[in-house]
């Protein structure tokens, strides 16, 4: 029924509130462009940021450049190259981040050689460490200046994984093993009492491949599921009239409201889990395969920019914002021209090993 009011009535509705409403319409709005800066911190690994400024959608210049994708964070158009950027490490100066270029091969497209430049971005020597206080100072000659700060989260371990398999199956032949089941997880952390924290979850799985330089020898391991979780934590954020009416799958990510202190089980459910092995005995490296569950404790900026995404793309008052009907849902930053967002996260990951699993059922 939820679905059905989803699918068919809200569109219905909207479409009877707004027929005829819809012109082209320039409002001739001038408006200096600004810094945007944007970098995601990972604890242990180097710090990036992307310098972009902003834009009208109505400039042709910029359209003309970057069509299909003008918001592509490979539109050279909007790539902003004579920043400074300076890092400050719990209040003192660090460094001053240099200009890096990448360009990869999988990025060209012959329709739209332009990406080809791929982009650019500023890049630190100094590693982050867990409640590190990290302030970045953008200045660009063009577009003034941005800065922002935030705090490098601690690391919260996933200390014990419960599970239950189902619908086990095995198939083995002279050269190949194959797997399947369902796998229902309980992925036990404690959050700590003294600070209110934010998560995020992801589910992944390793790969291998091994070719000799007999090219008829050719190892293969992989492991794929579809990961139907529906922990009710990730879903904390959503109203009751988003639940009947929007969409409410997707997102990961949460708070500790309402678990402050405690520690706490997130259900994980993966199904079709296969688990395929060709040719074990030449590849060395086979037969290791695991499932990750990686649970990353992230900055309040974040949690609030994602957050503030899904209501603006997914959310009732995002949708009925967007044709004129509420007022409109912005995505949240925390730098000081309001354009991106710095945003910093702590990994813990548990390799669940997919050969004990099989050794347990067998």
């Amino acid at each position: 029924m939820r679905r059905f009011i989803r699918k068919y009535i809200l569109p219905l509705l909207l479409s009877i509130l707004v027929t005829s409403c819809f012109t082209d319409f320039d409002p001739g709005i001038q408006s200096d462009p600004v810094l945007c800066m944007s970098s995601l911190i990972t604890e242990g690994d180097s710090i990036k940021v992307s310098l972009t400024h902003t834009w009208a959608w109505t400039d042709s210049k910029i359209i003309e450049v970057a069509s299909p994708h003008p918001s592509s964070e490979y539109n050279p158009a909007i790539l902003v190259r004579d920043g400074v950027v300076r890092l400050y490490v719990n209040d003192e100066y660090e460094e001053t981040l240099r200009l890096e270029s990448y360009v990869s091969d999988y990025l060209w497209n012959a329709d739209y050689p332009w990406i080809m430049t791929g982009y650019v971005y500023y890049q630190a020597d100094y590693i982050p460490k867990s409640g590190d206080r990290l302030r970045l100072e953008a200045e660009s000659a063009e577009y003034g200046s941005a800065s922002a700060e935030v705090i490098v989260p601690e690391k919260v371990e996933i200390d014990t994984v419960e599970y239950t398999v189902s619908n086990y199956s095995e198939s083995v032949t002279t050269s190949t093993m194959t797997y399947g089941m369902n796998l229902n997880i309980s992925a036990w952390f404690e959050d700590p009492s003294e600070s209110v924290n934010y998560y995020m979850f992801k589910t992944s799985s390793s790969g291998y491949v091994y070719e000799s330089d007999d090219e008829s020898i050719r190892s293969v391991e992989s492991v794929t599921f579809a990961d139907v979780s529906e922990e009710p934590l990730f879903t904390e954020h959503v109203s009751a009239l988003d639940h009947a009416l929007g969409e409410t799958s997707g997102y990961s990510l949460f708070s500790d409201r309402q678990i402050s202190g405690k520690r706490y089980p997130l259900h994980i459910r993966l199904e079709d889990l296969e688990y395929y092995i060709r040719n074990q005995d030449t590849g060395p490296e086979l037969g290791k395969g695991y499932v990750s569950l990686d649970l990353y404790s992230i900055s309040s900026s974040y949690y609030r920019h994602v957050i503030s995404i899904w209501a603006a793309n997914d959310g009732i008052v995002g949708s009925l914002g967007s044709i004129g009907l509420a007022d409109p849902v912005f995505t949240a930053s925390n730098v000081s021209t309001g354009a991106g967002v710095v945003a910093a996260a702590t990994k813990c990951s548990y390799r669940l090993s997919l050969e004990e699993i099989i050794n347990d059922m067998q």
